[in-house]
């Protein structure tokens, strides 16, 4: 029993014995606690006098210290895109740190971490932060950092206002279309309503690795569901328009730059409850209209399951003829039977 008052598991995940007894120290670590019982008996004592003491210099005091250092040692060896890594280093730097400055990690409270998620009024970004803080927390409290789990009384936020989202309509894509034609994100919104690839996927396109011209396919590296990472058919002329409109192989913008973009322009155009991933949802109804089968359609958008292509992805507003889609488009899209 006395033995046991004397050891520790340390912030590093391992176990450590120490006692001073008579102006000795006894000292000793390992890896976990049995090897540590059975390197005890074993252990010289040392006189006090002779050991040098050091000043141990912790980086991790704070909140903040400790979310960056959960940012650098656990985030960072995942593999995780380097939009989710800025992403998670965004919200550190701009939404925690008002709020948290100088408060120090043992202080933390549940009732500090609730008013601080409940005081978000973005629903996406509320879970998002709530997720996260929670999975900072319980690692400090399983590493030792912090003697008791705060996490267990925050309450999960709940959506109440959950977007249905739409395709565009003929006329608004004619319009976009129009609006787009010569700026900066016109190739990125025209492949967006094509291949029907996430935000994240269309950004990591390269001209030069992922399209394969002898088949006529692009390879969308997705992460998302299991069907995620996909290969999608194109015609001759998507390609061609591809290899006139970038001028890099790539996109050569930020994640947050065609969103905020897009967003304005939905605003003067008129167009309301629109958004980047709504160019998503106009693939899938197009592809419907234009005589792609379900399954071509699951296949394409990269869906887990064909009941979120039919019940989410093909909620329509207006029935668009073929003929139209194919004189507004050019050949962009294929042709089905």
């Amino acid at each position: 029993m006395t033995i046991r008052k004397h050891c520790y598991k340390r912030a590093d995940g391992r176990w450590q014995y120490s006692k001073q007894q008579n102006g000795f120290l006894s000292y000793a670590i390992a890896s976990t606690y049995r090897e540590l019982l059975e390197k005890i008996p074993k252990i010289q004592p040392r006189p006090l006098k002779t050991i040098k003491h050091k000043t141990l210099k912790t980086t991790q005091n704070t909140f903040l210290q400790y979310y960056q250092f959960y940012i650098d040692n656990y985030i960072k060896n995942k593999k995780i895109t380097q939009d989710t890594l800025t992403d998670w280093q965004r919200q550190l730097n701009k939404d925690l740190t008002p709020v948290f400055k100088y408060v120090k990690l043992q202080d933390v409270t549940t009732e500090m971490l609730q008013n601080f998620i409940d005081s978000i009024d973005k629903e996406r970004k509320q879970e998002t932060l709530y997720q996260r803080i929670v999975k900072v927390m319980q690692k400090a409290y399983a590493t030792g950092r912090i003697k008791r789990d705060v996490t267990l009384g925050i309450e999960k936020p709940k959506r109440h206002h959950k977007q249905k989202r739409h395709p565009l309509t003929l006329d608004q894509q004619k319009r976009l279309l129009q609006k787009i034609a010569g700026s900066k994100i016109e190739t990125f919104v025209v492949f967006s309503l094509i291949v029907g690839s996430r935000r994240e996927e269309t950004l990591h396109f390269n001209l030069e690795t992922d399209l394969d011209r002898i088949n006529k396919e692009i390879h969308i590296k997705g992460t998302k569901t299991e069907n995620a990472d996909r290969y999608v058919k194109v015609t001759q002329q998507f390609i061609d328009y591809l290899n006139k409109k970038m001028s890099k192989p790539y996109f050569d913008f930020n994640i947050y730059y065609p969103t905020k973009v897009l967003s304005q322009m939905y605003k003067e155009l008129n167009i309301k409850d629109a958004c980047l991933h709504t160019l998503r949802h106009t693939c899938s109804a197009n592809l419907y209209f234009l005589g792609a089968t379900d399954k071509y359609r699951q296949m394409q958008l990269g869906h887990a399951s064909i009941v979120t292509t039919n019940d989410i992805y093909t909620n329509i507003r207006e029935n668009i003829s073929k003929v139209d889609l194919s004189e507004l488009y050019k050949g962009l899209y294929p042709e089905f039977d």
